[in-house]
């Protein structure tokens, strides 16, 4: 497809840039307060220190959540999949490869995306991230967003994002921060954090690792079997500011793990019996802002290497030699991110961005022990143009439009898929009726391309690929608004979401029913989003969460078909009591909705309604001081009622888990 129109976003951003030559009396300023519009999921950003904050301009509602770092904390966390409970309409479920994806207000899990400091974390090959694959080392805060607030957020962005931001440092002193955990079933996890200033830098080094030797089953029933899992990391990050608010951030972070998949229950015989012996990942990168009087530039550079082994033979094989011919995958995968934005500060607060990202990735994969190599690549392209000004009234405008490309050069020894080509465009009206009450109203489209893994996997024998999948397209209207009185923050969203083209999985007839990955003509989610939060006194704060989901698809030019594995509603309740000192309560309820799942064995549709559930959660601490330093001793139940709530057909999430352990900043 020709690539007309790039050259007309261009000519645009020259034009306009060329017709406001003025700005620059207070362009410091003035960047500073546009700084805070700027949306968080945009790699412009890279982390949430590279700008400088101020209150001269609020930023337009949007649907976000910022998670502080002590709410982090409370939640023990292993891994990144512990943490989705915090985010409201954030649905985290285990698949039966064994990896945990989340997925954003009903939305199919490779439309949200994840990013570690500005870098993205989903994998290239499967457009998503297993969240049971990003341990929790050196991370301090979340932000999370729904919808599509900007284009900038980068292609793939249909949903939303979590954003996953280092800690803060103190000024004037190092920090170092050492926690361990326990309980039954051979638990066990513990990390080390170090961060301290060392002239105009801030650097952070951390290390982790976790065991544990299985879950348990809800009521009662047993230990899950092949559900155990280990991992050790190791981040690195150095962070230096610049003249005038900018700044430069460097990042290493590796991990390593193994664990076993835990079959689907349904199944029997035809279940998948796999492990993961190893798994590694790395991530490389950088990113820069620098601040001018009238223009900013930005960039960011990463590299992402992983490679993991399969080995499906089956527990009476498991750790045995392997023989020719023995189904066995081993893969890797390497690949590049840039990204480069350019930004005009305009008269009467107003701004330019265009922003260009790429990426590059090449997967390379053995499917059975001495097969051949087969090799798989792609590259994907952006580039947006998107402007945004405020007015004194309270009134704010965005709009964006941009154009998306993907190509595969290799497909192994399959077919080549086609090039594909989308536009895009976002238009974004706020208003600010209230110091403390803002609204908004959204209008956008944007197009997702089918990833490697969608167009060419057959998944050693369990789907039949079908390099012929179209990009999905989704058309999203949402409105509204956020309220922050005192100590209360509200918000509400209500959003629609037109899916066309939409990549979903079908049972096939024969043997072993195999799935295959097919458009669906449309799938409309509609819903509701309530969430709020009252801090009564400083230390005591309650917050509830409710989003109500209805995902159709259509049939004969109507939408009565349930999509699968969207929950009615998602829900939190939670009461924090967290006094700097002595005795602290954390108690809270996360709520899932009815909803229909995938069900190979179903001979009429091939899905099955699963009922709704609740899952009861507390944590009880104990703060004191020695000497200078703050140490605390927890006592955590997850699933404290032993509730029995599916992932999917045949996937039970774990039975009531223990753990005790300490943590010291020292």
């Amino acid at each position: 497809m020709p690539l007309r129109p790039i050259p007309s976003l261009l000519a645009a951003a020259v034009v306009l840039a060329a017709a406001f030559p003025g700005g620059a009396v207070d362009g410091v300023t003035h960047r500073r307060a546009m700084a805070a519009n700027t949306p968080a999921d945009s790699l412009l950003n890279g982390a949430e220190a590279m700008v400088v904050r101020s209150q001269a301009a609020p930023p337009p509602a949007e649907a976000v959540t910022r998670v502080p770092a002590p709410l982090v904390e409370m939640r023990d966390a292993g891994t990144l999949a512990d943490l989705g409970v915090l985010l409201p309409s954030v649905r985290v479920t285990a698949n039966s490869r064994g990896e945990s994806a989340f997925s954003v207000r009903g939305a199919p899990e490779r439309h949200s995306q994840a990013f570690l400091d500005g870098i993205p974390l989903n994998q290239a090959w499967d457009e998503r991230v297993d969240l049971q694959s990003v341990p929790i080392v050196g991370i301090g805060r979340l932000v999370g967003r729904r919808g599509l607030p900007s284009l900038l957020a980068g292609p793939g962005t249909l949903s939303g994002s979590v954003r996953i931001l280092a800690p803060r440092l103190p000024m004037g002193r190092a920090r170092t921060h050492l926690r361990l955990a326990g309980g039954p079933r051979g638990l066990w996890r513990g990390g080390l954090t170090h961060q301290r200033r060392s002239g105009p830098w801030n650097l952070l080094g951390a290390f982790g690792a976790a065991h544990r030797d299985h879950w348990p089953l809800p009521a009662g029933e047993g230990r899950r079997r092949n559900s155990d899992a280990a991992h050790s990391s190791l981040l690195l990050r150095g962070s230096r500011a610049l003249d005038a608010g900018g700044r430069l951030n460097l990042l290493i972070v590796a991990w390593r793990s193994s664990r076993g998949v835990p079959a689907e229950r349904h199944l029997g015989r035809d279940a998948r019996f796999w492990r993961y012996p190893v798994r590694g990942r790395a991530l490389l990168g950088g990113s820069l802002f620098v601040p001018g009087e009238a223009w900013d530039v930005a960039a960011m550079v990463a590299g992402d290497l992983a490679a993991q082994e399969i080995d499906p033979r089956g527990p009476h094989r498991w750790g045995t030699p392997r023989r020719p011919g023995d189904d066995y995958a081993k893969n890797w995968d390497r690949t590049g991110h840039a990204m480069a934005g350019l930004t005009r500060h305009l008269p009467g607060d107003a701004r330019l961005t265009l922003q260009g990202n790429a990426r590059y990735t090449r997967h390379r994969e053995i499917l059975t022990e001495g097969g051949p190599t087969l090799a798989y690549t792609q590259w994907l392209t952006a580039l947006v143009l998107e402007g945004e000004k405020h007015w004194a009234a309270g009134w704010g405008l965005r709009a964006g439009l941009g154009y998306d490309q993907a190509a595969t050069p290799e497909a192994g020894d399959k077919p080549r898929a086609a090039s594909f080509a989308a536009e895009a465009w976002n238009l974004r009206l706020s208003r600010q009726f209230h110091p403390q009450g803002r609204a908004y109203a959204t209008i956008s489209r944007r197009s997702r391309f089918p990833g490697l893994r969608e167009l060419y996997s057959g998944a050693l024998g369990r789907f039949v690929t079908n390099p012929d999948l179209k990009p999905e397209r989704q058309d999203l209207l949402e409105a509204g608004l956020e309220l922050d009185p005192g100590p209360w923050r509200l918000t509400a969203a209500a959003f629609l979401q037109n899916l066309h083209d939409g990549i979903e999985k079908v049972a096939l007839p024969g043997a072993g029913r195999p799935f295959m990955r097919v458009n669906r003509t449309r799938i409309r989610v509609s819903g509701v989003e309530l969430s709020g939060t009252w801090r009564a006194r400083h230390d005591l704060a309650f917050s509830a969460q409710h989003t109500i989901l209805q995902a159709k698809l259509e049939q004969d030019g109507r939408f009565t078909r349930w999509a699968e594995d969207r929950p009615q509603y998602l829900g939190r309740l939670a009461v924090d009591y967290h006094p700097d000192l002595g005795f602290g309560l954390l108690l809270e309820a996360a709520f899932t909705g009815p909803r229909w799942s995938a069900d190979a064995t179903d001979p009429q549709d091939g899905l099955r309604r699963l009922p709704a559930g609740i899952v009861w959660n507390g944590r009880l601490r104990y703060s004191w001081m020695v000497g200078r330093h703050e140490v605390e001793a927890h006592l955590r139940a997850d699933n404290l009622l032993d509730t029995w709530v599916d992932d999917q057909v045949g996937l039970p999430g774990p039975g009531r888990l223990i753990s005790a352990g300490v943590r010291a900043r020292l």
